[in-house]
């Protein structure tokens, strides 16, 4: 599984002679004249430090973990932009083997177009879950993610819209709209020609709320921005930051997201360091 990354990357840290330390989560960047001086920890810590690599969504940076003269120009720029839209997920226990089942698998609607309008809200209707939405499926044949030959584990991906109540979000803690829409996606998928549900062992919903509260991203956008033009990944907040001492990496930093772009926006932030 993708696990496997992190944990290599944990373990190469560890050779280095690297401190991690899980769960604890950073509330504030504390600076001086312009310039990183630590981190304060939700525990009361604080960590002195002159260099600070931020992994968290550029708009929890600059308009929460900041408060610093040099912060408020990219907040700005940032608070023009459209944020991305978020995913909602289901993780699947599936009995059996699906015909012709791959690694990738993607289902596309009839109207591709509608299923951006409902998820961002467009023609006059507020942002809603899209009725017939495009739907990725990865179900790896990595046997550390499910548990014999007889089984698939499904990864299950829709685009959505994100959490919250301002224009082009929706309320994913609403009563039965999470497990209510588990059950359309996989309907459409049956109507697409590939029904598992009686083959559902057990299932996992993660909604936009969830990937909000697990990753700060606001409102659970994937990207940080939303990539509109051919030119928006050289438009996204720099990985150098205005800050001296701070650095951004990730999806919502340039070049922008998925993971060899996150890969590259560490490189380009290595590389900088190592000038510094």
């Amino acid at each position: 599984g993708i696990r496997t990354l992190a944990d290599a990357l944990f373990d190469r840290c560890l050779e280095r002679g690297v401190e991690v330390e899980l769960s604890a989560a950073v509330t504030r960047i504390s600076t001086d004249s312009g310039r990183v001086t630590g981190v304060e920890l939700a525990d009361g810590r604080r960590l002195a430090c002159d260099i600070v690599v931020a992994n968290a969504d550029a708009a929890k940076v600059y308009g929460e973990l900041l408060d610093d003269p040099a912060a408020r120009a990219p907040l700005r720029s940032l608070s023009r932009a459209t944020p991305s839209f978020s995913g909602f997920v289901l993780l699947l226990a599936v009995r059996g083997r699906t015909p012709g089942l791959r690694h990738h698998n993607v289902w596309f609607p009839a109207d591709y177009d509608d299923e951006f309008d409902s998820v961002f809200g467009r023609r006059g209707d507020p942002a809603h879950p899209a009725a017939d939405p495009t739907i990725y499926v990865c179900a790896p044949a990595d046997p550390a993610m499910r548990p014999d030959a007889d089984h698939e584990a499904w990864f299950v991906l829709v685009n959505a819209p994100r959490h919250g109540t301002e224009a082009g979000c929706i309320d994913w803690h609403a009563p039965g709209l999470a497990e209510s829409y588990a059950d359309r996606v996989l309907t459409v998928l049956a109507g697409r020609g590939t029904d598992i549900r009686d083959r559902v062992l057990w299932r996992e919903i993660r909604t936009p709320a969830d990937l909000e509260s697990a990753t700060g991203a606001p409102g659970g956008a994937i990207y940080g921005t939303s990539s509109n033009g051919t030119r928006a990944a050289f438009l996204r907040p720099a990985n150098r930051s205005p800050v001296t001492g701070l650095y951004l990496v990730g999806g919502s930093a340039h070049p922008g997201g998925g993971l060899p772009l996150v890969a590259m926006s560490a490189e380009i932030v290595a590389n900088l360091i190592g000038r510094a």
